[in-house]
């Protein structure tokens, strides 16, 4: 029977078997992490001890579920209330085309003024070269519940129910305005026992 001998030397003159790589004989250096490692031997069973190798850094693999944050507070702009705002212009009633371009379409008259012309600018648009650019006001005020047509100097002038107003007049139920050769039937939203309040409510 053979028996096989170790003739391999570490640094610090220990005999170790040479399928080691690290004395099992010396001591292991404190400041790496250690795993406990026995290595096979090919001849008689010499003393075992557990030996430390460097802990490799072991990159993440790339399945593996990502790493949530914390969630981050954020912070949300609101809008601020101005006090000074000028107040939403509700719709108080209609201008309704009788004839031409204008036929069958409807036109909201808001609180306020509504400027009647031919410019593009204008709350109502009116689409006739006998118009001025800024030919009427079509105004309504909410303390007094009237509805007012006032003429702005007009070339040709403004007509209701076919008579030239001398420069306004207050405005009833189904009222035709006449500015140049087209015609607007007027239709209140409006009127003593219904209207907005300061909130917005109808009442």
């Amino acid at each position: 029977m053979r028996v096989n001998v170790a003739d391999k030397r570490c640094e610090n003159g220990h005999f170790i078997d040479e399928s080691w790589d690290l004395c099992p004989y010396c001591p292991a250096e404190s400041a790496e992490a250690e795993i406990p490692i026995v290595r096979p031997s090919r001849g008689p069973e010499t003393p075992r001890r557990p030996t430390a190798i460097p802990l490799p850094a072991v990159a993440p693999r790339r399945d593996s579920p990502a790493v949530q944050s914390p969630p981050m507070e954020r912070t949300i702009a609101s809008q601020k209330i101005d006090a000074n705002a000028t107040p939403k212009r509700y719709v108080v009633g209609w201008l309704v085309g009788l004839n031409g371009t204008a036929r069958g379409e409807s036109y909201p008259v808001r609180i306020g003024r509504n400027i009647l012309g031919r410019d593009r600018r204008s709350d109502i648009v009116v689409n006739d070269d006998q118009a001025s650019s800024h030919h009427a006001d079509l105004v309504f005020r909410p303390e007094e519940r009237r509805f007012i047509l006032m003429d702005h100097n007009s070339t040709n002038g403004t007509y209701v129910n076919e008579s030239e107003i001398e420069p306004r007049r207050d405005l009833a139920t189904t009222d035709v305005i006449r500015i140049g050769s087209h015609r607007f039937l007027f239709m209140p939203l409006c009127k003593e026992d219904f209207f907005w309040d300061e909130e917005g409510a109808l009442k």
